[in-house]
């Protein structure tokens, strides 16, 4: 089944060349191009949308704004000329963060990260109720039933409507998944610190201001969920005096 992309942008030319690049793609099939977010709207309420190309400064409604009303929104890759959207894109769960001009290899890569894991949209891991055993996970990833041992998990990252498990060795893992219900089978030792950020306290190295480092790996701390955090660090006797 191909995947069905949405490109959002009020410039005529960056619309062009997404097109040419979803054309490319077998897997890609173009649904419409608006101009305009209102516009947009209409297609995501009426056809089947799996990946949302989107532009922030628009006229009306930006970008980040439209996201915010969808309520049951496509994996959303951004496309922009400003970076100093990141971060507050992430907090949104988009899938890729793409700067403008978009060369074709960047593009790619922002759309296999749909393309690689899209399927059924079953909950993943196994729920507790069958028989998950108490020391590791199964996710579907690729195809396949994967266990991963809790303890092996380092963080674990949101993107759009897939989370990424990353464990020791650097080990990337990557399945359809919402946060909140994966939140929910984890043990104790795992606390989320941001919307897009659950972290397992046993790897990790340091905490400056917000931001946890785990090994190789860095995570922000959200200022609502900050206190609580560390007052969890306290109870494991983390800090020092």
């Amino acid at each position: 089944m191909k995947i069905k992309c949405l490109i959002v942008d009020d410039e005529h030319i960056a619309r062009k060349i997404l097109s040419d690049y979803i054309g490319k793609v077998p897997e890609l099939e173009l649904v419409a191009s608006c101009s305009s977010a209102l516009q947009a709207l209409n297609h995501i309420k009426n056809d089947r949308i799996d990946i949302l190309f989107l532009d922030i400064q628009m006229p009306d409604l930006t970008g980040l704004d439209f996201l915010k009303i969808l309520p049951n929104r496509p994996a959303a890759i951004l496309t922009t000329a400003y970076s100093e959207y990141a971060v507050q894109s992430y907090e949104l769960d988009v899938v890729d963060y793409l700067l403008k001009p978009i060369d074709f290899d960047r593009f790619y890569k922002a759309v296999t990260k749909v393309i690689s894991f899209k399927g059924p949209k079953v909950d993943y891991p196994l729920t507790t109720s069958q028989a998950q055993p108490t020391d590791k996970l199964f996710i579907k990833a690729n195809s396949k039933i994967i266990s991963v041992a809790f303890k092996d998990i380092i963080v674990i990252n949101g993107q759009g409507p897939y989370v990424q498990l990353i464990t020791v060795h650097n080990r990337k893992i990557m399945t359809l998944q919402s946060m909140s219900k994966l939140e929910e089978l984890l043990p104790a030792n795992f606390h989320r610190i941001h919307r897009s950020h659950i972290v397992n306290i046993n790897h990790i190295e340091s905490i400056d201001g917000n931001m946890v480092k785990l090994k190789d790996h860095t995570a922000v701390v959200s200022k609502n969920k900050r206190d609580e955090f560390l007052k969890l660090i306290d109870r494991h006797n983390l800090l020092g005096e």
